[in-house]
């Protein structure tokens, strides 16, 4: 993003985290709550990362986020809704920041409609809904079509919030291990999502990129002064109980985060999530 496409902003503060640990990584299968494929609920060990991040957020995150933006998927609302009720914040559906399915996958799911997660939860808002100007291709995605896509995203995302919600400073969005970290490279302005992060942006251009590990939170800021995001941290888990899980990156594997064909390898590899 230009800095004169960001000379007039309010928001001063962005965390962004993938949803916690899902019930289909383990060993026994949980049927979708929503009767949606590929849309399955957060294990019980997700469910407390979950907590574990909404205690986080409101003991001791500076600032806090004034609202929360979702991927319509039940794995990332679920995720964010013990933030939402200790900070009593909404939550608001954003189909942009929702899940990559590659192309040629086979039958790629509408993801859950406002109506259907409303009745699991009440936090939710309808204020936002149907406001994307920016979502997935239905047909699937590639790497490059990914981070386009979240470039779009942020160009029409962020002068709608400010116009719509002028008095809010900081805002959260809970994605999806390849969008959290697109959504994170096209914010600080890197070409693709495959880069190691920069001096300025905490690493050394040799090793460090957004990590993506479940309820991994990143943060970041607005510099007054270069009318550019910066990073605060990237890839925290200091909250929770086990660490870091499940860490991806586009760079690391050959396979979506979570989908079958990537649990599978892992567990070739001694790598198994359960």
């Amino acid at each position: 993003m230009s800095s004169s496409s960001l000379s007039n902003m309010t928001l001063r503060s962005i965390y962004i985290v993938r949803h916690g640990y899902r019930s289909d990584w383990l060993p026994y299968t949980v049927a979708p709550l929503t009767g949606i494929a590929c849309d399955p609920p957060l294990a019980p060990h997700g469910v407390d990362q979950a907590t574990e991040l909404g205690e986080y957020l409101h003991d001791q995150a500076i600032p806090k986020p004034q609202l929360i933006f979702s991927s319509p998927f039940y794995r990332c609302v679920e995720t964010a809704n013990p933030a939402a009720n200790r900070l009593h914040i909404p939550i608001f559906l954003e189909q942009g920041i929702g899940e990559w399915f590659k192309k040629n996958r086979g039958p790629i799911p509408d993801p859950p409609s406002l109506r259907i997660l409303s009745t699991f939860f009440p936090t939710l808002s309808g204020d936002w809904y149907d406001n994307s100007d920016v979502i997935a291709d239905p047909t699937g995605e590639d790497e490059v079509d990914i981070f386009h896509r979240c470039q779009a995203f942020w160009k029409s995302f962020i002068p709608k919030v400010e116009e719509q919600y002028p008095e809010v400073e900081s805002i959260m969005l809970v994605s999806h291990a390849a969008t959290k970290i697109a959504l994170g490279m096209a914010l600080l302005g890197y070409d693709n999502a495959h880069q190691f992060l920069k001096p300025e942006h905490g690493g050394d251009g040799k090793n460090l990129r957004i990590d993506a590990s479940t309820c991994s939170l990143d943060s970041y800021v607005m510099d007054p002064v270069k009318k550019q995001w910066g990073v605060n941290f990237t890839g925290n888990t200091e909250f929770l109980t086990n660490g870091g899980e499940m860490g991806w990156h586009f760079a690391t594997s050959k396979f979506v985060a979570g989908s079958k064909e990537e649990i599978e390898e892992r567990k070739k590899n001694s790598l198994d999530p359960c």
